[in-house]
């Protein structure tokens, strides 16, 4: 179903969004929460705090393909899982939001799409392939990687205070450049977990 047309400028709003914030509310609009359906209003006031947000909401999907009254067209029981067979979860709006970032009004794949060839490679695969993480599985990831950022920061900026105290600083000057950009880099993406 392509053909949602999406300006330079409304293309540009959508690409600065952020996944965790477009996967939200996709979820939240197309599977709802706790049984209940929501509208857009509801939707931009629980993920961005605010309900004039709804215009933001509705350019994510459209950006995605979507067009009419969509709220809750994935939710437990579906036309989709009574078709398929195939509950959708966030894992298949995350899949479809990484596979596609900048959307996919340009080549007109459709969320449908995606999720019919998802569901017949679960079919063909074995179940434990599919398994659901555990509540904290992610919390974990998160607290590790911030723990091995810290440790490869500080392990960067321990060898450029060695150079420096050892006089090699300036002597093997593109070494100390290369541990440089590896220590900020570390450091800086502490913040995005």
């Amino acid at each position: 179903m392509a053909g949602n047309i999406i300006t330079e400028e409304e293309s540009a709003q959508f690409r600065s969004l952020n996944v965790k914030k477009k996967v939200d509310s996709m979820e939240l609009y197309l599977i709802g929460a706790n049984g209940r359906r929501y509208n857009m209003q509801e939707v931009g006031a629980a993920v961005f705090g605010d309900e004039n947000y709804s215009y933001t909401v509705s350019l994510i999907h459209r950006c995605y393909n979507f067009s009419g009254k969509n709220s809750g067209s994935y939710r437990d029981g579906c036309r989709f899982e009574q078709t398929y067979g195939y509950k959708v979860t966030r894992r298949d709006i995350e899949a479809f939001v990484q596979r596609y970032p900048n959307g996919t009004f340009m080549n007109g794949v459709t969320f449908e799409d995606f999720l019919r060839t998802r569901a017949s490679a679960a079919q063909r695969a074995p179940a434990e392939q599919y398994r659901q993480p555990a509540q904290g599985d992610n919390q974990m990831d998160a607290a590790r990687m911030k723990s091995t950022m810290i440790i490869a920061g500080g392990i960067g900026a321990l060898i450029l205070l060695i150079m420096f105290l050892t006089g090699n600083l300036f002597k093997h000057w593109i070494i100390a450049i290369v541990v440089l950009l590896f220590t900020l880099g570390a450091f800086t993406s502490l913040k995005d977990l």
